[in-house]
């Protein structure tokens, strides 16, 4: 499936590749590392053919976990910024984009469906965040710090959503956390808990992008 999928990139059908490539990923068992991580690869390079951007960084950050120097680290390590997500054009779109996906994957973490029920919700939501990011560039909180240092005020940011019709009894619902909880603890600066070399908030800590949630 591997060679198939190389096949439709070279005939320059990266939408073919990544059905193959996808089916090869599930196919190759986790203790195949140096082979699942050349899969991994070469489906970023299809989702990078097709503009997927957010995916195939997610692609290429599994594959840079399995193997520790390849040509997926540098392509990874080239692509990312200090945040873990795809490099912007300049610092303050990095931080904009970091903490505007934060703050909307954690409105998200409160829905049952985790999902927006209206394009009126979607658009109230993102409306709050960008007020609040107004507010913070208003002043002089980001001034001097590096990416750790504002991921970690980004994560403890909260601002006030609204409910949209949850009852009291939803918004109590308690999910499982998956290690979520372990990520919101971990000092960024650190290496990661994964032991992939990198700091945390480049690896198992990066921001996570829409396109992912």
């Amino acid at each position: 499936m591997l060679r198939k999928g190389l096949r439709e990139l070279a005939l320059h059908r990266p939408d073919k590749a990544i059905e193959t490539l996808r089916l090869a990923v599930e196919a190759t068992p986790p203790s195949c590392s140096e082979e699942l991580s050349r899969t991994l690869y070469w489906l970023s390079v299809a989702l990078f053919r097709l503009d997927k951007r957010e995916l195939a960084i997610k692609s290429l950050s599994s594959a840079q976990k399995l193997r520790r120097r390849g040509f997926a680290r540098r392509v990874y390590l080239r692509n990312i910024n200090g945040y873990g997500m795809r490099k912007q054009p300049t610092a303050e779109l990095d931080d904009f984009y970091a903490f505007t996906n934060i703050q909307m994957a954690s409105y998200l973490a409160r829905k049952p469906r985790s999902r927006f029920d209206s394009f009126q919700e979607r658009e109230t939501v993102l409306r709050i965040v960008l007020d609040a990011w107004k507010n913070i560039k208003a002043g002089s909180l980001l001034d001097h710090h590096d990416c750790c240092e504002k991921l970690i005020f980004f994560r403890h940011f909260k601002p006030s959503f609204p409910s949209f019709g949850l009852d009291e009894g939803q918004r109590r619902t308690i999910k499982a956390s998956f290690g979520r909880d372990q990520i919101q603890r971990a000092d960024p600066s650190q290496r990661c808990i994964c032991g992939s070399g990198l700091p945390f908030s480049r690896c198992c800590g990066r921001v996570h992008g829409l396109g992912e949630l």
